[in-house]
């Protein structure tokens, strides 16, 4: 069963990041942290029970500085989370000195003939003790058996640390009880509480072995405990493609993002109504809401809708607001989806123009350019998506009117 929660575990990771580092790229680092996960679980499996020596040759000790990517990627994604903010500083360098030190350590061994490492693979598959004793870098094998697991579990309490302290400081400035705010503090209470029982087995497995003279790795590997934390590190990635919402991370507004709070105009009167039927001003931050009325005004009045290549990411480097802020505003607030917003606006000022008579100086396919439109099938079929007839019918109707 493990092997097989492994691998989709690694598809779900990378299915996670494709589909969604556009929302909030600091969902790579939780990404990037399953995946290596998973993958170096994965590969243990396949090196100490499958006993391939071929397999044992080519990923024996090379891939051993991606397990200590693990604990700094699941750091960066929990305060990146917290603080809203996925961005590497140049200390944040300082976390991969480990696997820094492995990558040189293991140079060595890596520029050894395959034929010593075939020879090594076959020792290991007569007796896997000899992983305790045996030197393939420029120290024993068993001082990384032992860092890994214990960095591991150093980053996860530390990032525990660093969810209490962010939770005491909401909760005395009374913003514990807004729902998304909520939602995540609890995901990641749930999510980091999952790996502390990961690292805790591995620690114990590594103890197992390390203790016995000849412990049986089949019984270790598919022990009941690790395979209660597969299926957990397996929920994580499909809880994410359940609910993406936890994707938005805890929404938080900086003081460049306030220059946009506008005054809400007539515009966005029939949104905010639709939008406060579904959602209460006690759920969400109320910055947010406003934040949303502001998005629909500029978008109105700076008509950038009116550009053909307008999209999520245009709006965002336009009104300087982080892209999983955005998504949260018309996701979770205005109810409604920028494309169909585009489409609606973008009909309205086609049908404007027809009716202010453009059309004794502009073709149809013209107005349709001038509204941003990039294709005449484009700009006929939305049209009479949102309208109900093309707009040949429409300005006839407007004719005999």
């Amino acid at each position: 069963m493990h092997p097989y929660i492994s691998i989709l575990t690694i598809f779900l990771a990378v299915l996670m990041a494709y589909r969604n580092w556009n929302v909030n790229k600091n969902t790579i680092f939780l990404s990037g942290f399953i995946f290596v996960f998973a993958l170096y679980s994965l590969i243990h499996y396949v090196l100490l029970i499958n006993k391939d020596v071929f397999l044992l040759a080519v990923f024996y000790n090379n891939n051993a500085p991606i397990g200590f990517l693990v604990g700094p990627l699941l750091y960066f994604y929990v305060r990146g989370t917290l603080f809203d903010n996925g961005k590497l500083t140049k200390k944040d360098l300082l976390h991969l000195i480990p696997a820094l030190i492995n990558s040189i350590s293991i140079i060595p061994y890596v520029l050894t003939p395959f034929s010593y490492k075939l020879a090594l693979a076959e020792r290991l598959v007569k007796d896997a003790m000899v992983a305790r004793t045996f030197t393939v870098g420029l120290y024993p094998n068993i001082v990384n058996m032992i860092a890994r697991p214990t960095l591991l579990c150093i980053y996860t309490v530390s990032s525990l640390a660093m969810l209490y302290h962010f939770y005491q400081k909401a909760k005395k400035n009374n913003s514990i009880y807004e729902k998304q705010t909520h939602r995540m503090l609890v995901w990641l209470s749930c999510f980091l509480a999952i790996i502390l029982f990961a690292v805790v087995s591995f620690a114990v497995i590594s103890y197992l072995f390390l203790r016995e003279p000849h412990p049986d790795l089949q019984l270790l590997l598919n022990s009941t405990p690790m395979n209660i934390v597969g299926i957990c590190l397996l929920m994580i990635p499909a809880s994410l493609l359940v609910f993406p919402e936890l994707l938005y991370g805890i929404p938080q507004i900086n003081e460049d993002e306030k220059t946009f709070f506008l005054q809400p105009n007539d515009f966005t009167t029939d949104r905010k109504n639709t939008s406060e039927k579904e959602t209460s001003n006690e759920d969400v931050d109320p910055r947010f809401i406003e934040l949303s009325e502001s998005i629909l005004v500029y978008i109105k009045e700076s008509e950038i809708f009116l550009n053909p290549d307008f999209s999520m990411e245009e709006l965002s480097r336009s009104m300087n607001v982080p892209k999983h802020h955005l998504y949260y505003c018309f996701n979770s607030i205005l109810k409604i989806k920028l494309t169909k917003l585009r489409s609606e606006l973008r009909v309205e000022y086609a049908k404007k123009l027809i009716e202010d008579g453009l059309l004794e100086s502009l073709t149809l396919d013209a107005i349709g350019n001038k509204a941003g439109f990039s294709s005449r099938s484009s700009f006929q079929s939305t049209f009479k998506e949102e309208v109900g007839c093309t707009p040949g019918m429409y300005l006839k109707l407007k004719t005999e009117i």
